[in-house]
């Protein structure tokens, strides 16, 4: 790609990210480190969170039930978790089904796809039994991460594939791995940015038929030339994700 090539896709990455209240005005220092993120990571919420947790490490990111997370924790967790799937078996370009209700561990999951560069299938928590098998079973991921409520729903679709659960009560005796024990002793260095960005695969309603997955566009560091994002006030501080009671509120932290 020539000059003006690389110049035109880093000024849409900026410009997206200042849209998303991502990147906002601050220290010429950390900005600088936003922008060595975002030529090492890519136009990713990889970059988005590595970003955050540079430049507002304390800020809080996620408030759930089990308390609040920064962003420096946010990025800790999911390098850990990252590392721990890729020990486990899962490589770059794999699925890995997700069926979580709005916690910490959706979160993770999330972010440790994209800093894996594996695909994030997103299940829908209000699926039968019969409907994840179907699903799982067309798109063929190689691990599952689910809440334990379902663990009767995924008991098909699991089978042959790497399960871990995200969320349980304190009365439950989980048979699978617990995603905090993968965070707890996983390694929270920074894995190496994959060579090709993580997708999101999100379900069609199925209407007319079964569910069906379409993956998510996602910019490569190539071809990112023009941008229709909407334009956002400028914030301060970034936003961040409360998840009580079921359901997320996204909320802009005060400066």
């Amino acid at each position: 790609m020539n000059i003006l090539g690389q110049l035109s896709t880093k000024l849409f990455t900026a410009r997206t990210l200042v849209g998303a209240g991502l990147l906002t005005p601050t220290r010429p220092d950390r900005l600088l480190k936003v922008g060595l993120t975002l030529q090492r990571w890519g136009p990713t919420i990889a970059a988005g969170a590595v970003a955050n947790a540079q430049s507002y490490p304390g800020e809080t990111a996620v408030i759930d039930e089990l308390g609040t997370l920064t962003w420096k924790d946010v990025h800790l967790r999911s390098n850990a978790l990252a590392n721990a799937l890729a020990d486990a078996g899962v490589l770059e370009g794999d699925g890995i089904a997700i069926l979580c209700r709005n916690h910490r561990g959706f979160i993770d999951a999330t972010l440790a796809c994209a800093k894996l560069g594996a695909q994030a299938l997103y299940l829908n928590t209000a699926f039968a039994g019969p409907q994840i098998t179907d699903v799982v079973h067309r798109e063929k991921p190689v691990a599952m991460i689910y809440d334990h409520e379902f663990e009767a729903l995924c008991a098909d679709a699991a089978k042959g594939r790497r399960r871990f659960v995200a969320w349980h009560e304190a009365e439950d005796k989980p048979k699978d791995p617990l995603l905090e024990d993968l965070v707890a002793a996983g390694d929270d260095s920074d894995p190496l940015p994959p060579e090709s960005p993580g997708r999101i695969i999100i379900l069609t309603s199925g209407t007319t038929g079964a569910p069906k997955g379409r993956r998510r566009w996602t910019p490569s560091r190539r071809c990112c030339r023009r941008s229709r994002s909407r334009r956002a006030s400028r914030r301060t501080s970034p936003p961040r994700c409360s998840t009580r009671g079921g359901w997320p509120t996204s909320r802009w932290a005060s400066a």
